[in-house]
């Protein structure tokens, strides 16, 4: 191999590695935290929350199982997608299936406000919202939030206030229900969800 054709080879491979290095390989790459879902004591179920940063924007993903004896077999599965665009939120959508039904609840922007039909138990909601969301119960999973940020409940499609009561412990009100967050150096480790059978926790798996 003749010099000139040696550098000509180097020079390409050290261009290809600053291709692969490069901020650019960044997207299409998913970051996933794993979580226990537990019920007085017990581990009732499993959560997987994801964030896949693409050329498009970021998509989140929460999706949980829970199975439990209450009088009775109890199936829960939840799917919530968030997809954001230069910061803003642009379409959500949350579908749960269990014993009380299937529902399906879609957000969507729609030039300057965002379209609302949310559907669960006993519960419809299509009152639009007029600003524009940078937050929603989604991101919460990957990003320690401020106290009085406002952000959307994408399964109820209401906007909620967040209320830090402690620190790296915050609140948020959905739909009635007190959510309770609580973050260490920036990582959500645990979460308390208030229900009006029984409170229940999702924590954060260490492997």
């Amino acid at each position: 191999m003749t010099v000139k054709n040696y550098k000509s080879t180097s020079f390409i491979f050290i261009v290809l590695f600053l291709l692969i290095s490069s901020p650019w390989n960044s997207f299409g790459q998913t970051q996933s935290n794993k979580y226990d879902i537990v019920l007085a004591g017990f581990t009732i179920g499993s959560m997987q929350a994801d964030k896949t940063t693409t050329a498009k924007g970021i998509d989140y993903q929460i999706h949980s199982k829970v199975e439990f004896w209450f009088f009775g077999k109890i199936h829960v599965e939840f799917l919530q997608k968030a997809h954001y665009e230069n910061g803003h939120l642009m379409h959500a959508t949350t579908n749960s299936d269990s014993n009380r039904g299937n529902f399906l609840t879609t957000v969507t922007w729609n030039q300057d406000h965002y379209d609302v039909d949310a559907n669960s138990y006993k519960f419809h909601n299509e009152e639009p919202i007029n600003q524009p969301i940078k937050a929603s119960t989604a991101t919460l999973y990957f990003h320690e939030p401020k106290d009085g940020d406002v952000l959307i409940s994408e399964n109820f499609g209401m906007l909620t206030k967040v209320r830090e009561i402690s620190k790296g412990v915050y609140e948020i009100d959905v739909n009635g229900n007190m959510n309770r967050f609580h973050y260490e150096g920036g990582v959500l480790q645990k979460v308390i969800l208030e229900n009006n059978i029984k409170n229940y926790s999702i924590k954060l798996k260490v492997d």
